[in-house]
């Protein structure tokens, strides 16, 4: 059972960070608030193949509390496709450092999605907590390496699974912008 709350609250964020960052409200809310995040990997793939590079100007860094609860949040959709890449860490950013995850949410966690317009199909959702059926556990890690007030920079990578056991990867990402609280 806390294996589920944890993973339920998880996945709140997930859709509440998605739910932030549609297509058509990217650009509104750069043009009104001066708000803007960019997210780059060097290589992603899903299911053992590479899908090459990963460029998003369609993303978002927010930081919130609510419910004792406080989140910092990178979300990106790849220009020109759905893949998308979902960073959660369960707490507030405060100062530069290295966040783990290691097949737990305890930290939060990473998810890589084939087609974010369909978030319940599990076997498109791979995550770093993600508890297969063939028992493999992902991982990753995110690196803030500037933190000015509300601008923000870091690098990650995560070795993330989906239901079926299938394998997803992130090499080399990073990402800056402002962020929205």
């Amino acid at each position: 059972m806390k294996i589920l709350t944890k993973s339920l609250y998880f996945f709140l964020a997930i859709a509440a960070t998605l739910g932030a960052c549609k297509k058509d409200d990217v650009k509104t809310q750069s043009s009104t608030t001066g708000a803007s995040a960019k997210v780059n990997a060097n290589l992603y793939g899903f299911d053992g193949g590479s899908s090459g590079k990963f460029v998003s100007t369609k993303a978002a860094i927010t930081q919130a509390s609510a419910g004792g609860i406080s989140t910092f949040a990178v979300t990106a959709i790849r220009d020109g496709g759905n893949e998308s890449i979902n960073i959660v860490v369960l707490k507030k950013i405060t100062a530069t450092g290295k966040i783990s995850f290691a097949g737990d949410i305890t930290n939060g966690g990473i998810t890589i999605m084939k087609d974010y317009t369909k978030v319940s199909d599990r076997t498109l959702s791979y995550t770093t907590d993600q508890n297969s059926s063939t028992g493999a556990k992902g991982g990753g890690e995110i690196n803030i390496t500037k933190l000015d007030g509300n601008t923000v920079e870091g690098t990650f990578y995560a070795i993330a699974y989906n239901s079926a056991g299938k394998e997803s990867f992130i090499e080399q990402g990073t990402f800056s912008g402002t962020i929205v609280q």
